[in-house]
């Protein structure tokens, strides 16, 4: 049975986004949503549209465009926009898909992929959420995780990680799960993914995992954003450091800025600022280069990180200033490295 409460508020959902109003009819024109003066202006337009009630393309009556929303071969409610245009047309073709997740029962699965590629409107989101006892008043993150084998044992060991009913965890792909976690869990996202990704490679014996993730948190309406920053993420991340296998988006949005400017001014930059092909192709001072960044300059947070002495870190340092002519200790000159760094590997352009 078709819950009408959950009608009006997706009808109330839609209509935020529309400049002509909507109305919706159960098959024996009782209104369901839309202003109650509709009957009082249009006489005789629900005996039409009874009439109509089996069609199953979009039809007219007077100055409205009308759908009719079958389940089971069934109609069970008309939904009708003032208008006679193709815009109307369209629009009530599309607003038609919307109420289809009344018919198809989404699988918890389903829904959360719904809910990360923005699909659903948020009268659906709250119902499944409330339905899968899914915890809508607190934020969450994404993550997005990437092997090069089948996930199936990643996904075990990342579910023993976090408390069960917190965290949610979808197949995207054959390598590849989304997880979603409360936002508790983000004081320090770096540890985090540095523990389940050496869980996963050591508990599932499984090399080169990826980790990347959102690094603000989002209510359930908003998730979709999450997991595009998650994506952007590891798309930024594996072009600008491979090697690392831990990406957070907020280390990337320079360079999401920089993927929109034109390749051949990309080129006229590197030519005038000459980092030097070897200095690319080094794996070592790429690693060094891109944690000194990570690490704000800082000398002695960079050689924690990369678990070396800090006289081995300033000579490598000064490797990269004879081969760029670069010092990356000094901030304009690291900006200029970094701008240089990231752009040459974006567009793969070799100087």
């Amino acid at each position: 049975m078709v819950d009408y409460n959950l009608l009006r508020k997706i009808g109330e959902d839609i209509k935020k986004h529309l400049d002509v109003p909507l109305y919706i009819f159960d098959t024996e024109g009782n209104l369901i949503y839309g202003k109650e003066d509709f009957f009082e202006k249009k006489a005789g337009f629900l005996d039409l549209m009874v009439e109509y009630i089996e069609e199953r393309d979009v039809y007219y009556i007077g100055e409205f465009t009308c759908y009719n929303i079958f389940y089971d071969n069934n109609p069970v409610f008309v939904i009708a926009l003032k208008g006679k245009t193709e815009e109307e047309k369209k629009l009530i073709l599309a607003i038609s898909l919307i109420f289809r997740y009344f018919d198809e029962n989404l699988s918890k699965e389903d829904y959360l992929i719904n809910v990360l590629e923005n699909r659903l409107p948020l009268s659906l989101i709250s119902y499944y959420a409330h339905r899968y006892k899914i915890d809508n008043t607190v934020s969450y993150n994404v993550a997005i995780v990437e092997v090069e084998n089948e996930i199936e044992d990643a996904v075990k060991i990342v579910l023993n990680i976090f408390e069960r009913k917190a965290v949610h965890v979808i197949k995207i792909g054959k390598k590849r799960f989304a997880v979603i976690f409360p936002s508790r869990y983000r004081e320090n996202l770096v540890q985090l993914f540095k523990t389940m990704k050496d869980m996963i490679e050591s508990e599932g014996y499984l090399k080169n995992v990826k980790i990347a993730g959102s690094f603000s948190s989002f209510p359930l309406e908003k998730l979709h954003v999450a997991y595009k920053e998650a994506e952007k993420a590891l798309f930024f991340g594996e072009k600008l450091e491979g090697e690392r296998g831990i990406y957070l988006y907020q280390d990337y949005i320079y360079s999401e800025i920089l993927w929109g400017m034109d390749k051949e001014k990309a080129e006229e930059f590197l030519e005038r600022v000459n980092i030097g092909e070897d200095l690319l192709k080094d794996e070592e001072l790429m690693q060094t280069l891109n944690a000194f960044f990570r690490n704000n300059l800082n000398l002695s947070e960079t050689s924690r990180d990369l678990y070396i002495h800090r006289n081995t870190l300033v000579y490598r340092l000064d490797k990269i200033l004879k081969m760029s002519g670069l010092d990356a200790r000094k901030f304009d000159e690291a900006l200029l490295l970094k701008l240089a760094i990231t752009l040459a590997k974006l567009y793969d352009i070799s100087r």
